[in-house]
């Protein structure tokens, strides 16, 4: 791909041209629909809890309704979305249709969760000679689960083919600066919510719900009618030549699973999911010390600012050492730094005191350690995958986080569930560290091994992707290009 030139001021991604007016204005439509994606995605896992809490529903339903299921749903759709997409050929390009047909039915099923807590109650007052035995509660919570399962499936549309469209139509060497703007609107968006919607959860969950889908549907529906795709070449053929569903099976396999080299990135993933299954109760856990849902905003905002700053400072490190060695750095201190929430046990502060130390650790130490591991994705992404298959891979990558998510999700659940027997529901969610510390330690010793192996297959200087083929293994002949800076 070439470069554009100081005198022609052409940018080039594919079969698309754009001048700086053309692209600042590519830049926008692509950064809006970031921000309308990110607050309709931070409203389910932020209140919903709250909502499930309210009927009175277990921890392992919550995390079967919110984690294991919509994971399994993204387990079986993904590579297939994935796999589709790429071969794909219409004139609205092969990612867009993807997203802009899914929409409405993503909304509805906001808009659906909305009025469940009144949609709920009507069928049980309704149809009392079949729902008689359960409770008005029992049916709302069953209510919720169909509309979170909707919703899980259509937005694993998005989810599968947002992040490849990027790919197609930012030009290369603007790529890295580009997903630098996108960290830091996503965490403006969530800010945003955390610091003014949020703390309304309780008492305006309708009007959370049905503005944000109106939003999405509006905001992001616009995105994906300004942003225009270029041509395509034919698509890739499948291995050995072959034709039909048992020949993309192999072909995904054969070249997706057969490697550690690669496992050991998935099995970090796994482990950083795995870990942070436990996010899903914060909520609890800080009420449980005194906090007020504004207050959580307001500590959620302030992680937020924090990881802002630290986002863009890691991603100068990262191009300046390298991702690996930062993910690496930053996932001994998380290991670190895991436990340190346990001193919850035996300490109970006021809830002013318990605020502020929680803004230090929050917003000084956790955000900036965070933000050093989210340099994975997608900057280690793009410098261990093919980049011919990069999709591809990032789908089998994304195939076993949800593995991790189904499995930790009942769980972590069950877990505090025990906890609770043992130790008091306010104990339980005090314990959630240990969990953490688990996973974190065991995500460390996988990360040195990948490091290891990142060196034996080059290192800084000469590292090649590995790749199965035919005949066996054999280096992959795109290699991943660091990004060149613009003009």
């Amino acid at each position: 791909m070439e470069s554009p030139t100081s005198s022609s001021k052409i940018y080039r991604a594919g079969t698309l041209t754009y001048t700086k007016g053309a692209l600042a204005i590519l830049f926008f439509w692509l950064l809006w629909g970031d921000f309308c994606f990110v607050l309709m995605e931070t409203i389910v896992p932020s209140i919903m809890p709250l909502r499930f809490k309210a009927l009175g529903a277990p921890n392992l339903i919550m995390g079967l309704a919110l984690v294991s299921i919509p994971a399994a749903i993204n387990l079986v759709c993904n590579p297939i979305i994935s796999f589709r997409s790429d071969r794909y050929r219409s004139r609205w390009g092969r990612r867009i249709p993807f997203i802009f047909f899914t929409a409405p039915f993503l909304v509805l099923c906001v808009v659906g969760l909305a009025f469940s807590e009144r949609i709920g109650p009507w069928l049980h007052a309704h149809f009392a000679v079949y729902l008689g035995q359960l409770s008005p509660e029992a049916v709302t919570i069953i209510i919720m689960t169909v509309l979170l399962i909707g919703f899980s499936f259509f937005n694993t549309f998005v989810n599968s083919v947002y992040w490849y469209l990027f790919n197609d139509v930012v030009p290369e060497h603007l790529l890295a600066r580009f997903m630098s703007m996108f960290r830091l609107v996503s965490t403006a968006s969530s800010s945003v919510y955390s610091l003014l919607i949020f703390k309304h959860a309780d008492t305006h969950f309708v009007e959370i719900f049905v503005g944000v889908g109106i939003l999405y549907f509006l905001g992001f529906g616009l995105m994906c009618l300004k942003v225009k795709e270029g041509n395509y070449p034919p698509p890739p053929k499948y291995v050995d030549g072959e034709d039909g569903p048992v020949a993309a099976i192999k072909t995904y396999a054969k070249e997706c699973m057969s490697l550690p080299h690669y496992w050991y990135v998935f099995l970090v993933n796994m482990g950083l999911i795995a870990a942070g299954a436990t996010g899903l109760y914060g909520v609890f856990l800080q009420k449980s010390m005194g906090m007020t849902l504004e207050d959580i905003g307001e500590l959620a905002f302030a992680g937020s600012i924090s990881s802002a700053v630290a986002i863009v400072a890691c991603g100068w490190l990262a191009d300046k050492y390298h991702p690996i060695r930062v993910v690496l750095v930053g996932t001994i201190l998380q290991t670190i730094i895991s436990p340190i929430g346990l001193m919850w046990l035996f300490w109970h502060p006021s809830p002013h005191i318990y605020f502020c130390v929680a803004l230090v650790l929050g917003a000084g130490l956790s955000a900036p350690v965070t933000a050093m591991v989210w340099v994975q994705d997608p900057p280690l992404f793009m410098r261990i995958f093919p980049r011919e298959r990069y999709g591809q891979f990032c789908s089998a990558n994304s195939m076993c986080r949800s593995v991790a998510a189904i499995i930790a999700g009942p769980l972590v659940g069950e877990y505090l569930d025990i906890m609770t027997k043992f130790y008091g529901a306010d104990n339980a969610y005090r314990l959630m560290p240990l969990w953490s510390f688990t996973f974190h330690s065991l995500v460390l010793l996988t990360m040195i091994k990948l490091y290891r192996s990142w060196h034996s297959h080059g290192g800084d200087d000469a590292y090649a992707p590995p790749m199965i083929g035919s005949g066996g293994i054999h280096i992959s002949d795109n290699l991943p290009d660091i990004p060149q800076p613009g003009p």
